[in-house]
């Protein structure tokens, strides 16, 4: 059986879909595993498609998948053999007007029409896909992603006095303005992995946040300051699934994170929840993970529990069985 991998064109400020797959094809479980083929462009484009078009008629593969976001190219792939990832839909979820729709109909409505199955990163996920695009629940498969396997458990002091905070990405969703506002006046240091726009920057100055910046890290630099940080702090308001909050348990390290989907589900009890709307929330929850070391203790091994289930070998034989089973309900057709 021939997998053949579909990735959109490299973009040096978004890699979270090829460092997942890259994880997962490292890992894979058997000699068999998937080719891979990058667009030319990014974003929506004809050459895209006439590229596929082209590509896919001189390579035979018995399934294709488009592994996310340049989702509209999948129309050119055997429909019956197409199988496309879907990451997360906060996009049309928060956006409703023409433009969005349009942009809906190209990158959500048609490619799940077209392709034979979804790949879906959370059950929250899925379930905005179904309620989207009324989608048929049975033709989505729910893989979570895998965490990097840079990431160790190191053993650390907890920095009582002065708590080293990680906060990952600085769209819009990250919450960037309730968490520097819940944080006022506790003494820790603020780790900001992203660019700060002017804004974001104003803020840290208004609050007086002692702080770091952080952006275009490697793997292996991010996997560092997981091992520096006390607490990965990720009061989001919305993620398709939340590896930060996975990525932070492989590390040993005390999460904060949203008491709202998926981080409630994928966190398993051992994260601090809040509520990210509401500062006080926050705070309280910084405040019970600095001061309460049983509290935090139990969470961190909690943890480690849990981010065992998220290993690359994991998702690699999850994603191989996926394949096998795809491909044997074609054949049986």
């Amino acid at each position: 059986m021939k997998v053949t991998l579909v990735f959109r064109r490299k973009n040096p400020r978004f890699f979270s879909i090829e460092s997942v797959f890259s994880r997962i094809l490292a890992a894979w479980p058997s000699t068999d595993k998937p080719g891979t083929v990058e667009l030319p462009d990014m974003g929506v484009s004809l050459r895209n498609l006439r590229f596929l078009r082209n590509y896919q008629s001189r390579n035979a593969s018995d399934l294709w998948h488009m592994t996310g976001d340049s989702t509209y190219v999948s129309v050119v792939l055997p429909g019956r053999r197409t199988i496309i990832s879907i990451h997360d839909c906060g996009f049309f979820v928060r956006n409703r007007n023409l433009k969005t729709r349009i942009i809906k109909w190209i990158l959500l409505d048609i490619p799940v029409r077209h392709a034979a199955y979804i790949h879906a990163i959370s059950e929250k996920t899925k379930e905005e896909i179904v309620r989207l695009t009324r989608c048929k629940p049975e033709k989505i498969r729910v893989i979570p992603n895998p965490v990097s396997p840079l990431l160790e458990y190191t053993p650390r002091i907890f920095r009582q006095d002065v708590s080293r905070l990680l906060f990952i990405g600085l769209t819009e969703n990250k919450n960037f303005t309730r968490a520097c506002e819940a944080m006022a006046g506790i003494p820790c240091h603020l780790v900001i992995i992203g660019k700060p726009d002017a804004g974001q920057k104003s803020v840290l100055r208004r609050l007086n946040i002692s702080h770091d910046i952080r952006h275009g890290l490697t793997e292996a630099e991010m996997a560092q300051e997981y091992e520096n940080a006390d607490i990965v702090y990720f009061p989001s308001l919305y993620e398709g699934f939340g590896l930060p909050v996975i990525e932070g348990f492989r590390a040993g390290r005390a999460v904060l994170t949203s008491d709202i989907s998926p981080m409630r589900e994928i966190s398993e009890g051992a994260a601090c929840l809040v509520d990210p709307l509401q500062p006080a929330s926050i705070r309280e929850g910084l405040l019970r993970l600095i001061r309460e070391s049983t509290y935090r203790e139990a969470l961190i091994r909690r943890g480690l529990v849990v981010a065992e289930r998220y290993s690359p070998e994991a998702r690699a034989a999850e994603f191989s069985a996926f394949y096998h089973e795809v491909y044997e309900t074609i054949c049986a057709e």
